[in-house]
C-alpha cells in the first residue's frame, strides 16, 4: 500500500519536471522581448528581411540604355 503513494507522488513530480522544461524550452523558442527574442522569432525575423527585399526586381534584364 505504502508503494502505491510513493508511485503517485514520483509520477507528480515527474510530471511537474516536464512541464517547467517544457515552459523554459517554448520562452527560449519564442519569447517576444525586445532585444530578448527567443531563436524561432529571430529566425523568422530574417526570413521575413530577406524575402521583403526582394532581390529578383534587381535581377531583371538590363535596359537597353547601357
Amino acid at each position: 500500500m505504502k508503494q502505491r503513494g510513493q508511485v503517485a507522488v514520483e509520477y507528480i513530480l515527474l510530471v511537474s519536471v516536464a512541464v517547467v522544461v517544457a515552459l523554459i524550452i517554448t520562452t527560449a523558442m519564442v519569447s517576444r522581448e525586445s532585444g530578448n527574442e527567443g531563436f524561432l522569432i529571430k529566425a523568422w525575423r530574417v526570413m521575413l528581411d530577406t524575402l521583403g527585399s526582394d532581390k529578383a526586381d534587381d535581377l531583371g534584364p538590363p535596359s537597353e540604355d547601357q
